[in-house]
């Protein structure tokens, strides 16, 4: 996204990529459990061991050489929060070991921060993706995965995991949220940009053929019940971006196939977006119409020229921080 960001808040795409979030977790049980849909429990994830407490770097233990050939689950700690399905962005900890040698190749820093991932299948981790499905907020889980869903079979060099290691993951998982707006569709004015949503919550945007206003115009298209959001909060959303003039999209989360976090401060985004989701609701769908003053101006970006208004159409799943 061009969206002038000094810390980019963005999808894990290999293991080498997972990114802070500034999240904290919380204390819960201890007892082992079984997972009755989503990836299934086995014996080899029920020889991973943890202890410490959810949100806190874990102490893990397991045998050397563990392996298998098909991806297993268990529930190390019982969170009493919702259940997550595919599609949903899920906030967590997480430490990554090889299974072959026991050591610990990677993880996120505990004492600051988390990482996420879309809930369900995926082209990479898909052990961990998959393994958060019919998962609660406030467990967690401890992952055997296969070489082949951990890292496609080709190991990471720069941990020295090989093709065929499996890998263990042990995930505390902090919050989840919505793939899309989930609040009440409200009807935009005459002449005013058009939205046409998918069953999965992709728009369409259809531009306007008035006059680009010469200030920031902020439409809602569904209005949520949830947490006002305010300027420095870190919320999670979906978005779509185009080009007022032509109607092109330049930049979209929903092709990504993963959310993205901003920062409402202008050290992070535009101001557009910092003004425009100000006093927004969580669960809202918000139409930004903004002038080239609080987008690039006359900068010209990737897919935007210089002095372009800008319209983007974007769901608040949730605050971050």
């Amino acid at each position: 996204m061009q969206m002038k960001i000094t810390k980019t808040l963005a999808a894990v795409a290999t293991v080498g990529a997972l990114v802070a979030l500034g999240l904290t977790g919380c204390s819960g049980s201890t007892t082992s459990q079984s997972n009755s849909c989503g990836t299934k429990s086995g014996s080899v994830s029920d020889s991973i061991k943890a202890t410490g407490k959810l949100g806190s770097a874990p102490k893990v233990t397991f045998a050397k050489k563990l392996s298998t050939t098909s991806t297993e689950k268990t529930t190390l700690i019982k969170g009493k929060g919702a259940a997550i399905a595919a599609g949903q962005p899920v906030v967590f900890q997480v430490s990554l070991f090889d299974g072959a040698t026991g050591k610990k190749a990677t993880a996120t820093d505990y004492t600051t921060s988390g990482t996420y991932l879309v809930a369900g299948k995926s082209a990479t981790l898909n052990a961990l993706s998959e393994g958060l499905v019919c998962s609660h907020v406030g467990d967690r889980i401890a992952i055997a995965g296969s070489a082949k869903d951990s890292t496609n079979g080709q190991g990471i060099s720069q941990y020295k995991i090989g093709a065929k290691d499996s890998v263990v993951f042990v995930a505390d998982i902090l919050k989840s949220f919505p793939s899309k707006a989930t609040g009440t569709k409200v009807s935009p004015p005459a002449g005013e940009s058009t939205v046409k949503v998918a069953n999965d919550g992709t728009p369409t945007i259809t531009v306007s053929k008035a006059a680009a206003p010469t200030k920031l115009r902020v439409t809602t298209l569904v209005k949520g019940a949830g947490t006002t959001i305010a300027k420095g909060d870190s919320i999670m959303v979906q978005y779509t971006g185009a080009v007022y003039k032509t109607g092109a999209v330049f930049d979209s989360s929903w092709s990504k196939g993963q959310p993205f976090v901003a920062t409402l401060n202008t050290s992070s985004i535009i101001p557009g977006w910092v003004d425009g989701l100000a006093g927004q609701k969580v669960g809202s769908q918000v139409l930004l119409t903004i002038p080239p003053k609080e987008g690039y101006g006359s900068k010209a970006q990737t897919g935007i020229p210089a002095n372009s208004t800008l319209v983007f159409v974007i769901d608040i799943l949730g605050k971050v921080s």
